[in-house]
């Protein structure tokens, strides 16, 4: 599958979105070779495919804590399986004095959320206020796809799992400007309700500008926002943003 950590209705409508434009998908195979030829080309060779010849290949291998020979082991900080550096919910290590923050802990690994885990350190650490710690369950986060997806909190089979009764919402329309461009390209919004207190728990979308809306939506969802708050709160209208407060 694309994109596992995303909402399947999202995921599998930029998939559709992607095979009409051309884009091939191959999944559950593996490369057997990859032989560059004399004018550049790559030859490819993939399990239970025929060769073929690409200009390029990308491979997506991940990351991994960037943390050999640091000396972290000579101090006594404690890592993980990963590499990563194991710290509490105020980026403190297992040594009082040794702090850590962004992608290296393995929490996270996003730049916003590496800028704010060094803010709440400093202000923690050297600040005249209380220490406070980076809320990691309520952020958002976007693919920057054509169309790109946006996200924020759970997705419906999580919400299922964790909560148990919930609603959910959902808009599948054709955004104004693909249809004044006469493209059928549509965009899906989906809400995601816990059904005991009316709060919103999820937001996902794909649509142009997707990860524009989403960062005012996901302010409203980190707030605790109810349904009917989104309800009681006027359309601006031609937008997509508006789909998201006329949800029924």
């Amino acid at each position: 599958m694309i994109l596992r950590s995303y909402d399947p209705a999202v995921r599998d409508r930029l998939l559709q979105i992607s095979l009409v434009k051309g884009i091939e998908y191959c999944f559950n195979t593996q490369f057997e070779y990859v032989r560059k030829q004399e004018d550049g080309a790559l030859l490819v060779k993939l399990a239970g495919h025929d060769e073929r010849v690409f200009d390029q290949v990308m491979i997506a291998t991940g990351r991994v804590p960037n943390t050999e020979g640091l000396g972290l082991e000579t101090v006594g900080v404690e890592l993980g399986k990963r590499g990563e550096i194991k710290v509490d919910a105020f980026s403190k290590t297992n040594i009082d004095h040794i702090y850590a923050v962004g992608d290296v802990t393995d929490r996270v690994q996003l730049t916003p959320v590496a800028i704010r885990e060094g803010q709440a350190f400093a202000d923690s650490v050297f600040g005249p206020g209380e220490p406070y710690a980076v809320d990691h369950s309520c952020i958002p986060s976007a693919v920057f796809s054509h169309p790109p997806i946006a996200a924020v909190g759970m997705t419906e089979g999580e919400a299922r799992s964790r909560l148990g009764n919930i609603s959910v919402f959902q808009s599948d329309f054709r955004p104004m400007k693909n249809v004044v461009a006469g493209r059928s390209e549509r965009g899906l919004y989906k809400m995601i309700v816990d059904a005991a207190n009316n709060k919103i728990v999820g937001v996902h979308m794909i649509g142009p500008e997707s990860p524009e809306i989403m960062q005012a939506a996901a302010v409203a969802v980190k707030a605790g926002l109810t349904k009917a708050d989104f309800d009681a709160t006027t359309a601006i209208h031609p937008t997509m943003a508006e789909e998201l407060v006329l949800l029924k």
